[in-house]
């Protein structure tokens, strides 16, 4: 198996969900949800699902999800969220419960999951290329986001130009750095809510993830997709092929 067919693996997981209404009869759904995906993608089809039943009153942009009475975002890969908030019993489903708020988080779901990508993959190229020129450098580097922070950073979203070329930042993730710098854009979510945002510059080829996470974290442990990470490995292989699809490296800390 290549580089390439290992990540695939990695992106093909997927995690079983039994989402019910709140405050409905209405019979629950049951899917599977890729861990790499954001909430954002199922949002037709499961409010497709609930509409079957009873045609709903509330438009889709006013759904929101809790999960063990967290509410949860939907910009972030769904693997995260499963890693934040794990069940008590690995063999059933994830429960999620579909809430309807007065707000709107959105005016066109195909609009906003083009931004969701494209803001993150922009974010992780800086992260990556900033070095050799590439768009405006990242002012802040690493960066502390606590939960107030977060929404005020979805508010700057819904303003993101959509004139930009998503697929060109989604290709620029797979090249190779011209200077041969390797940076690593990582994003680390915190179980006590709010994530550090910040790059890893791997200056040597034998420095293992977690000496790498140390140099940001001392002594933390972190669970990544769905395990307890192994430290051992190299960190290399997180630029090369253990990224998720909107260029990030997610990590749990516990």
């Amino acid at each position: 198996m290549n580089s390439q067919q290992y990540q695939q693996e990695i992106w093909d997981m997927r995690v079983a969900v039994r989402v019910e209404l709140q405050d409905s009869k209405i019979p629950p759904m049951y899917l599977m949800i890729y861990r790499q995906h954001y909430l954002l993608f199922y949002y037709q089809q499961i409010f497709d699902h609930f509409h079957s039943f009873t045609p709903q009153v509330n438009k889709i942009n006013q759904i929101t999800f809790q999960c063990n009475e967290v509410q949860l975002p939907y910009q972030i890969p769904f693997g995260v969220l499963v890693d934040l908030h794990p069940s008590e019993d690995i063999f059933m489903p994830i429960e999620l419960k579909l809430i309807y708020t007065k707000e709107t988080h959105f005016v066109d779901l195909e609009d906003e999951i083009k931004n969701q990508i494209k803001f993150n993959l922009k974010q992780a190229c800086f992260g990556r290329y900033n070095h050799e020129g590439y768009g405006t450098p990242l002012k802040n580097l690493t960066q502390y986001m606590s939960i107030s922070d977060e929404k005020q950073a979805l508010k700057q979203i819904k303003s993101f130009e959509n004139k930009e070329d998503l697929y060109r930042y989604y290709k620029k993730i797979f090249e190779s750095p011209k200077t041969g710098r390797i940076q690593l854009p990582i994003r680390i979510y915190f179980k006590t809510g709010g994530h550090l945002q910040t790059i890893i510059e791997l200056k040597d080829q034998q420095l293992t993830i977690g000496q790498a996470l140390s140099t940001k974290l001392q002594g933390a442990t972190f669970i990544f997709n769905g395990a307890h990470l192994n430290m051992s490995i190299p960190a290399q292989d997180f630029y090369d092929q253990l990224y998720s699809i909107d260029g990030f490296c997610y990590f749990v800390c516990e």
